[in-house]
């Protein structure tokens, strides 16, 4: 809302809720907004297992940053549904990806199609990394890359003999030639990412390998933003506090009164209880009933889920 320049008008914004949504569905307006939320964070669950589960990894190992004006309201709910423990809201969570964009390394990548059985002729993988590497060197080169800021790595895509699952390994970095013992190794890592990415179990190694594709990375290193770091002063939330507001909330099937707080009010350190409100002029935060919510020294808001 522009940091509160611009207002909502609830009563136009009901009005269209309970006659274009909730009355075709015979419900009221308040339970139509709560199926249209869980609609939403049912889907953002859904893309996260497809990025997660199906490459073999378990959400739950990992932290859920929430960057995007919405992703605030609803991280902290789809979180819960992949059993994930704490969501990181960064300070430059509206722009996050615009940054992330104009301090990515650049990077160049090349393939080339060359059907191998394992073991190959070395001499043959060499050829086929030495003309991608001179090209994708040239080209980092050429945006005013030199020396310790360009990165180089190899990979291939293999398979199972005459299967159609093929998986990207890299090989060793640093190497500038491949060697017979640098392909054997690549081909244990790839009888580990299958059964990572498969199931345990998956893999058929009695079939032996064949490599598809020859890949080059190349990247040209940029230097990082300097964040500030600043120190933890433990400060209590009250000094932030904006006022109370009735929040709809699905576990109380109720507004229930919510705290709101200012986030320019909060200092490192500081810790919030849910339920509560944190409103920025960039995102709105929702710290859901039995999650909390603390400052960190980047002045990142971190929200730890409680027991669901």
């Amino acid at each position: 809302f522009l940091g509160g320049k611009m207002r909502l008008d609830k009563q136009r914004a009901l009005k269209v809720l309970e006659e274009k949504i909730a009355a075709p569905m015979g419900m009221n307006a308040t339970r139509a907004a709560s199926g249209i939320y869980r609609i939403i964070n049912s889907h953002m669950s859904d893309l996260i297992r497809k990025s997660t589960v199906e490459r073999g990894y378990d959400p739950r190992a990992f932290t859920l940053f929430a960057f995007g004006g919405a992703a605030a309201v609803h991280a902290g709910r789809y979180a819960a549904e992949l059993g994930i423990k704490q969501v990181v809201v960064p300070l430059t969570a509206s722009v996050h990806g615009a940054t992330g964009l104009v301090s990515s390394d650049v990077v160049y990548e090349y393939g080339k199609s060359d059907h191998l059985f394992v073991p190959a002729d070395v001499n043959r993988i060499n050829e086929n990394f030495s003309g991608l590497v001179k090209k994708a060197v040239a080209n980092v080169r050429s945006m005013g890359f030199d020396g310790d800021d360009i990165e180089i790595v190899r990979s291939m895509d293999l398979r199972y003999r005459h299967q159609v699952h093929e998986l990207n390994v890299p090989l060793n970095p640093g190497d500038e030639r491949v060697s017979p013992h640098a392909v054997e190794q690549a081909c244990d890592r790839f009888d580990k990412l299958y059964e990572q990415t498969y199931g345990p179990g998956a893999g058929y190694r009695e079939a032996g390998k064949e490599i598809m594709v020859f890949r080059v990375t190349a990247t040209g290193r940029l230097k990082r933003p300097n964040f500030k770091k600043y120190p933890i002063e433990h400060k209590p939330a009250d000094s932030a506090l904006k006022g109370q507001r009735k929040v709809y909330f699905e576990e109380h099937d109720d507004f229930v009164p919510t705290a709101i707080y200012d986030y320019a009010g909060l200092r490192p350190g500081t810790e919030i209880r849910g339920p509560a409100i944190v409103e920025t002029p960039i995102t709105t935060i929702v710290i859901n009933p039995r999650d909390s919510a603390a400052i960190d020294e980047f002045l990142n808001v971190r929200i730890s889920l409680g027991e669901q």
